[in-house]
């Protein structure tokens, strides 16, 4: 397997994934210009990563490359089996991230210096999204069940990009999370690669 990766990207998700599992594999480290080329066009349509070479051929999107990765490596135990509730949580909070706090944090970013008040929407946005989270995270130390998953890593990574922002300051739950997950050697690894 491949992962084509860039550092400070949401491919470091799929990098932290990979650590986890423990499996071999093959990093190749592109510049924004080489993910701009045609050669990588062909790999991603609109030239971002990750994207990941698997036994199957490509795969692009990093919710989409960790759940399967989790799917061909069950015996790491990072996703339920195949109908249980577990494995439908793990889908819940994998979209969940995608969908409702990602995009808050997106805004802020990118509109924070120039537009404080798109800012401001996405700060709200990113802010009722992370309630639930917080609240998840009163009563239970991961997303899904007793042990550290697959929703872990995408929902983790999605609040690491909220703190990176200044955005967790309500919600200590969610601190602790991401001082649990950054704490983990896998992650500490996949953060290390240049």
């Amino acid at each position: 397997m491949r992962l084509y990766h860039s550092p400070g990207s949401r491919s470091t998700r799929t990098l932290w994934l990979l650590e986890e599992l423990g499996v071999p594999f093959d990093t190749t480290v592109l510049t924004l210009e080489e993910r701009r080329g045609a050669e990588h066009v062909t790999r991603h349509p609109l030239g971002r990563v990750p994207v990941m070479d698997t036994r199957g051929g490509l795969l692009f999107e990093s919710g989409a490359i960790c759940l399967q990765l989790a799917d061909l490596h069950p015996e790491a135990g990072l996703i339920g089996p195949i109908g249980s509730h577990e494995r439908g949580l793990a889908y819940q909070w994998a979209f969940y991230n995608a969908t409702e706090i990602e995009p808050g944090v997106v805004e802020v970013y990118y509109h924070r210096e120039s537009d404080p008040a798109r800012a401001k929407v996405g700060r709200e946005r990113f802010t009722a999204a992370a309630a639930a989270i917080e609240e998840r995270l009163a009563t239970n130390e991961w997303m899904v069940g007793d042990a550290f998953s697959v929703a872990d890593v995408l929902v983790g990574d999605g609040m690491r990009l909220g703190a990176w922002m200044e955005l967790l300051g309500d919600f200590p739950n969610i601190q602790a999370y991401v001082a649990r997950l950054q704490a983990r050697p896998a992650f500490e690894r996949a953060v290390a690669v240049a």
